[in-house]
């Protein structure tokens, strides 16, 4: 655009630009919602506890990690993985939004042991959410009903890595974009566990 530009040429790059954006984040967020409901469908045993210092299965998520409060990440534990496992994945989802499962956390590059997360260690990616922003999204149901929000932790026999052709595929390499992770999970999981909370506004 330049500087000698109409004001109506410049509007119209202006809302042609917004409509861009909001466009390419409805297409991501699309995908990253059918990624997450083929993942939850996968058959994988059942074989990893996971639990949460903030609520118990089954049982309401507390207020301070939606957007009712401060919206803060809960912390998520989980005891032994498979000896197979490379590495540990993360997914939040919840399968009650009317757009269609939504992703509020995804989390990548674990170590191969019992853990926890949020976790700031190295190689630990947390990539974007359905919202389009990276890391945890705090519940924000509509009023009136109960969404169940599922906190799945799953061992994998393989790394979640980024198909950019720089030959690493090991558990340093690069995180891939969000809809690629969660296909990649789903082809490597091997065991996983949930902890579903619950949330009405």
């Amino acid at each position: 655009m330049t500087a000698n530009s109409s004001p109506t040429t410049r509007a119209l790059t202006v809302v042609t630009l917004i409509a861009l954006g909001v466009g390419g984040l409805a297409a991501c967020s699309a995908s990253t919602s059918k990624r997450a409901s083929t993942l939850d469908a996968i058959k994988v045993p059942d074989r990893i506890e996971v639990t949460s210092p903030a609520f118990t299965d089954g049982s309401a998520i507390p207020r301070a990690n939606t957007c009712d409060g401060p919206g803060t990440a809960p912390t998520i534990r989980w005891g032994p993985i498979p000896a197979t496992t490379k590495m540990v994945a993360v997914v939040v989802d919840d399968p009650d939004a009317s757009g269609g499962d939504f992703v509020h956390w995804l989390v990548v590059g674990l170590k191969p042991a019992a853990g926890s997360v949020p976790d700031r260690t190295a190689n630990v990616s947390e990539l974007d959410n359905t919202g389009g922003t990276r890391g945890w999204t705090a519940p924000c149901p509509p009023a009136g009903s109960v969404h169940h929000y599922h906190f799945t932790v799953y061992a994998l026999n393989d790394y979640v890595c980024a198909d950019n052709s720089d030959g690493s595929t090991g558990p340093d390499c690069s995180p891939p974009a969000a809809s690629e992770a969660l296909g990649q999970i789903a082809g490597a999981a091997i065991a996983k566990g949930v902890l579903t909370g619950t949330y009405k506004r």
